[in-house]
């Protein structure tokens, strides 16, 4: 008889009777929206895994005894993962756990004890605790038709990303060695917004750069569409590499021009530049491409979708989009965001009141000019400038 996962979540969450406050719970906010118990058990699991080790690895400094309090507590929660994971594999809660914390967990089961504490060995594994990010991931499966055969192909996807309109799944197609994305709706968008969602597709499938993030099919029954896999973002890379070469900062940036100067080439306007929708694939030979994903606020000539409201959406985006409305966004406000972007791959700078070389800081002035008509007019301008300052 198949187990009724709601109900054994209930029930799992239940017989912990926690009252801690549970300070990893927004790291779970959006894991899985129609079960927020699900969410609260996953952070409670993650929340006792550090605190528990950290009390280890103190221990371990002092007298290698390990309490027996804590010993039991442990393995109640080791316990509660893996039945977890047992019961939960092949639903919509499949997860997974980080790779060290595995390590570290199957180790901990060759010593830990129920009664009398418990001796922590000498070679007990060291890892960091994550404090900050998820130490669980989703991992839900998808049926893949195989391309040279009638059967489907079947692999586990995990979630790597979430927003307002849509999750990132990532998945290993075993056919083609390689890792590729699905980006499907949320649940709950009203038919403008799937329209809308859809249309991001139809854009991306019609440009053709290697600087534009490639898309390969869209399933209507699901609204989803799968891509080409990138590594990084562009924050996270810039933000993780301080001393990062000013060629590699140039290449990426003359990318970014050429990127958008192709998409503007087309009759479009992207509107949504961000240092998480611009993203990096690297290789071997110590290489970098730009890759633009994320069209849904696209812009595009006699469009039906483009609302004529004046909210400002896009996290770059100039704050005079309020007065003029957002319907109105033109080459100029491209060019501010594009701007900010070059600003921050060139200096790690997000804020203009740091900027000490005046220089740069003339560069980055000209985007707010209140005469529109002196602002960068155009990316083949704002290149120049480019080159002229860095």
């Amino acid at each position: 008889m198949p187990v009724n996962i709601e109900f054994y979540i209930e029930q799992n969450y239940d017989r912990l009777h926690y009252s801690e406050a549970i300070k990893t719970e927004p790291l779970y906010s959006g894991y899985c929206s129609s079960n927020k118990t699900f969410e609260k058990l996953l952070a409670i699991m993650h929340q006792e895994f550090n605190r528990l080790y950290k009390y280890m690895y103190s221990k371990q400094r002092s007298n290698c005894h390990y309490n027996a309090f804590e010993s039991r507590q442990l393995l109640e929660y080791i316990r509660l993962y893996e039945n977890m994971n047992y019961h939960l594999k092949g639903t919509k809660y499949a997860f997974e756990i980080n790779s060290e914390y595995k390590k570290l967990i199957e180790q901990s089961l060759t010593f830990l004890q129920e009664t009398n504490g418990s001796p922590i060995p000498h070679d007990l594994l060291q890892i960091e605790m994550l404090d900050y990010e998820p130490i669980f991931t989703m991992c839900q499966s998808i049926s893949i038709p195989a391309p040279t055969t009638t059967e489907a192909r079947r692999y586990q996807i995990r979630l790597i990303g979430e927003g307002s309109y849509a999750q990132v799944f990532k998945y290993k197609d075993d056919f083609y060695n390689k890792y590729f994305i699905i980006k499907r709706a949320q649940n709950g968008l009203s038919q403008k917004e799937l329209e809308r969602f859809k249309r991001e597709y139809e854009v991306m499938s019609k440009l053709h750069s290697p600087y534009v993030l490639e898309v390969y099919r869209y399933d209507e029954t699901r609204h989803e569409y799968y891509a080409e896999y990138a590594d990084e973002t562009l924050l996270k890379y810039i933000s993780h590499n301080p001393r990062l070469d000013v060629s590699k900062r140039k290449s990426i940036c003359n990318q970014l021009f050429r990127c958008l100067s192709y998409i503007h080439s087309k009759g479009y306007l992207h509107r949504d530049l961000s240092l998480t929708n611009i993203l990096l694939v690297h290789y071997e030979d110590g290489n970098s491409i730009v890759k633009l994903s994320d069209f849904g606020l696209v812009k595009e000539p006699d469009s039906t979708l483009t609302s004529l409201d004046s909210e400002i959406k896009g996290s770059l985006n100039d704050s005079n989009l309020r007065v003029v409305g957002f319907s109105n966004f033109s080459m100029v406000y491209e060019t501010y965001a594009l701007t900010r972007v070059i600003l921050f791959v060139m200096t790690g700078l997000q804020n203009i009141e740091r900027i000490r070389d005046e220089k740069t800081r003339r560069f980055v002035l000209k985007r707010i000019d209140s005469d529109t008509n002196k602002r960068y007019q155009n990316v083949d301008e704002l290149k120049a400038a480019f080159n002229e300052t860095f």
